[in-house]
């Protein structure tokens, strides 16, 4: 924390410009490591790699003792008030120590470390803690139960565990054992490291924010209550796994679709989607709420998808829209509200669509209204008005393949397949993946393991100015694009979107034939924006 705080200092009143990486540049990492007594190599990389920096830096922007945004970085609101009391400060030593293990965990979980951390902490606040030649097994025992418990591969924390030392050195988590020690969690001699106070705080609340299963016993409000406290359907659904093995599917249902009735529709959302994964065992208790106010427009919408109703009218089609974009509201903010109101709600201008809201007799139709069209009134810049201009290469071709392309920036990750599709002319006829950042997405109707769903998350939060995200096809033959999103637009009117405005190279040959080789068929930018038009006149 002290060294968090002295390089808020070092940035004092001023500004730095980042990378997109959101680290310094390198031209101000030599000045950063002098002000923390930390050697500098002369050739660099990143000051990522400069633990002794990285480090401080991931603290201080947990803490808000740094401030980083829009290319820069400056000191943070935090600062003023340094050191704050004694809760705040146990607050942020914690955000800090969970900051450092995310930026050092395996690519695809960034809670690896954060578990290996808790199992050591765990295996030195027994009676007779081994010293560091003896802590290897019964961490890894202890790493077992936690991965059990939150729903976790282990081998990703056995992965990330590889960077703190080898097992055939007889002190595998000695880096492991040094980071805890500069954060005062543990102390004494590295060859027998002992648990402080503040590691034995540590165990209590490490693992807060993780998914865990809830206690069958609760009611199910609360049981949807906790599964909401989660974004991904995965962590909801391993939340309520114990719950659910407790009773039968269909008195879970009713449980679950009679708490969510009265519940706001960011809980409500959570509960269907909680009673959907239990499959048709629930249509008896579907069928049971069809009238209800709240839940019967979803168990319309889910007997028809089963074959066990009439196809739900536009009146149940507005409602839903209006309970998505209320739930929108509560998790993310006015902006994605507006920008569901927008894609789900009838008429010609934001004026209409409101009224179209209001006309639902939606209980949250109001509040929402007047949210939306306070946002749309502040001057705040809208999702909807803007584009993201992206430039999509094809990595690992001499001459370079790339097409650079406008997206609206509310176009979601599912969306931009499809551009892609098109862009280069794949058949589509294969598997995909998105990587961003150290989460993958991909269609949620194939189950691809730990991937998240491509048609939650847009371009707009994908992605920040500068930065870049990859994108997967033929995950046998694997051609791979790397997206970078160069700046972000305001959109025209008179332009219709997605449009592709500049390309370089024809696309390959799909699937090449040494025997009948083929000419790659050049790229031709008319009929590439006729298909691309057509994409953004199809209904949403």
């Amino acid at each position: 924390m002290g060294h968090a705080v002295t390089l808020a200092r070092w940035i004092g009143t001023g500004r730095r410009p980042v990378t997109p990486g959101r680290v310094l540049r390198k031209a101000d990492v030599p000045a950063a490591g002098a002000a923390l007594g930390v050697k500098v190599p002369a050739r660099l990389r990143t000051m990522a790699d400069i633990r002794a920096l990285h480090r401080p830096w991931c603290v201080a922007v947990a803490t808000g003792l740094l401030e980083v945004g829009d290319g820069w970085v400056t000191a943070g609101t935090a600062l003023e008030g340094w050191p704050p009391g004694d809760a705040d400060l146990l607050a942020g030593w914690l955000a800090g120590l969970r900051a450092v293990c995310a930026v050092e965990s395996y690519p695809q979980d960034e809670d690896s470390v954060r578990l290996l951390a808790l199992a050591l902490l765990t295996v030195l606040d027994e009676d007779g803690a081994p010293g560091a030649e003896g802590l290897w097994r019964p961490v890894f025992e202890a790493l077992l139960v936690l991965c059990d418990r939150y729903d976790k591969h282990s081998w990703e924390s056995l992965a990330a565990a590889d960077q703190y030392g080898e097992p055939g050195n007889g002190k595998p988590l000695a880096g492991l054992v040094e980071l805890l020690a500069g954060f005062g969690a543990v102390a004494g001699d590295p060859g027998r490291p002992a648990i402080t106070p503040l590691g034995r705080w540590a165990v209590g609340h490490l693992a807060t924010g993780m998914a865990a299963p809830a206690d069958p016993a609760r009611p199910a409000g609360e049981l949807i209550a906790e599964a909401a406290g989660f974004g991904d359907e995965k962590q909801q659904e391993h939340v309520a796994q114990a719950w659910l093995a407790r009773r039968k599917p269909v008195r879970a249902a009713r449980e679950i679709l009679a708490a969510a009735e009265d519940m706001s529709p960011l809980r409500r959302s959570v509960a269907i989607g909680l009673v959907e994964a239990l499959g048709d065992d629930a249509l008896p208790a579907w069928r049971e709420v069809v009238s209800a106010r709240c839940v019967g427009p979803f168990a319309r919408a889910v007997l028809a998808a089963w074959d066990n109703g009439p196809e739900p009218g536009e009146a149940d089609g507005d409602w839903l829209g209006v309970e998505g974009a209320a739930a929108a509201l509560e998790d993310k903010g006015p902006d994605e509200a507006l920008s569901r109101v927008w894609e789900s709600m009838p008429g010609a201008d934001l004026d209409d669509r409101l009224a179209a809201v209001r006309a639902t007799g939606h209980p949250d139709a109001e509040a929402l209204a007047q949210a939306v069209a306070a946002f749309a009134a502040s001057g705040t810049p809208r999702s909807i008005d803007q584009v993201a201009q992206l430039k999509v290469s094809l990595t690992g071709f001499r001459p370079t393949i790339w097409r650079r392309v406008l997206v609206p920036a509310t176009a979601t990750l599912g969306d931009l397949h499809v551009v892609i599709q098109v862009l280069f002319g794949w058949d589509g006829d294969h598997l995909h993946v998105f990587e961003v950042g150290k989460k993958q997405y991909s269609d949620p109707f194939v189950n691809l393991e730990e991937t998240g769903d491509e048609e939650a998350i847009r371009v707009r939060d994908a992605m920040v100015p500068g930065g870049t995200i990859s994108y997967t096809y033929d995950l046998g033959t694997c051609w791979e694009h790397e997206i970078t999103l160069e700046k972000v637009l305001s959109r025209d009117s008179r332009q219709e979107y997605p449009v592709c405005v500049a390309f370089r190279g024809d696309s390959p040959v799909e699937y090449w034939d040494e025997e009948e080789p083929e000419e790659p068929e050049p790229f031709g930018l008319n009929e590439v924006n006729r298909r691309l038009a057509a994409l953004g006149r199809e209904p949403t």
